[in-house]
């Protein structure tokens, strides 16, 4: 009993500094958001000080505006085409360095690893430079040494480009999950595979794939949720521009609370795109469990 007692007081010494620092920054934040969207509350103005309970006034307007549908809408075009460029990178990665005899292996792994380690406000300002209009942008000068006209990259193809960079961004972050399942693969069912003649396709598509399909699904998950609430990549690179062609979930959240100052606004979205969140993860967790 003494040992069974001092094993729960170390647990749970061990784990309140984590659920502390959980419940400041995730779950106190949350409730206080959930609040916040049935008041009017504002940062400036006479509401900033006297607000009031408005009920449910604040996602009647959400519901009722134009400019929300058009940003999930260009949210959903943004989380689609991040998810599938890299799993299309990450699986293409993944295979290659399964492959044992791989000459520059690990220059490969390290060159789609790297971006994971820098921040990504970096990441916007160094893609700012390479996507940049005329012949000042890294892009540009590339095309020009084959004879193609400088791109203006981010005024022409706005959305296209933050999905570009979300690609370098995230796509290693695939990359090792995919490696670890075919990882732990047996060797056996591959070499049986082989030995009754299948194709590297058919290897990969009816058993590889299959085999990995919770690591697959638990990626999906992970990534989708990231998409749903990225702000600060798109932020910084385009603003939400130009006009409102990236203005995705995140930053017209931003906007009706800090542009606006209407913190009701901004905090109704934001419960919003928590229920968004939680049907997809619910949808994702059920996926898991059932045998595909």
């Amino acid at each position: 009993m003494i040992a069974n007692r001092s094993d729960r007081l170390m647990l749970i010494g061990f784990l309140a500094p984590a659920f502390v620092l959980l419940a400041i920054f995730y779950i106190f934040p949350a409730i206080w958001a959930v609040r916040i969207s049935f008041t009017d509350l504002a940062l400036t103005g006479a509401k900033a000080l006297n607000y009031g309970f408005v009920g449910l006034r604040q996602y009647e307007r959400l519901f009722s505006n134009p400019e929300f549908y058009g940003a999930l809408g260009r949210t959903a075009v943004y989380t689609i085409g991040t998810c599938v460029g890299q799993f299309t990178i990450g699986l293409t990665a993944a295979l290659l360095i399964n492959r044992k005899r791989l000459f520059g292996q690990g220059l490969l792994m390290g060159a789609i690893v790297l971006p994971l380690v820098v921040p990504s406000l970096i990441q916007a300002l160094l893609w700012q430079n390479m996507l940049a209009s005329g012949e000042f942008g890294t892009l540009n000068r590339i095309l020009t040494l084959v004879g193609i006209n400088p791109v203006e990259w981010v005024r022409d193809y706005p959305m296209l480009s933050v999905i570009l960079v979300n690609f370098w961004n995230n796509s290693g972050f695939a990359m090792i999950l995919f490696l670890a399942g075919l990882e732990n693969i047996p060797a056996e069912i591959l070499e049986s595979a082989q030995i009754d003649g299948a194709s590297s396709w058919q290897t990969l598509r009816f058993i590889k794939l299959p085999l990995i399909r919770y690591v697959i699904l638990l990626w999906l998950l992970l990534n989708t949720l990231g998409c749903l609430n990225t702000f600060d990549l798109v932020y910084a690179l385009t603003r939400g521009g130009p006009g409102v062609e990236t203005t995705i979930m995140g930053i017209f959240m931003y906007n009706q609370g800090f542009r606006y100052f209407e913190l009701g606004q901004g905090s109704a979205t934001a419960v919003v795109l928590l229920v968004i969140s939680f049907v997809i993860a619910v949808i994702y967790v059920r996926l898991m469990r059932v045998e595909i």
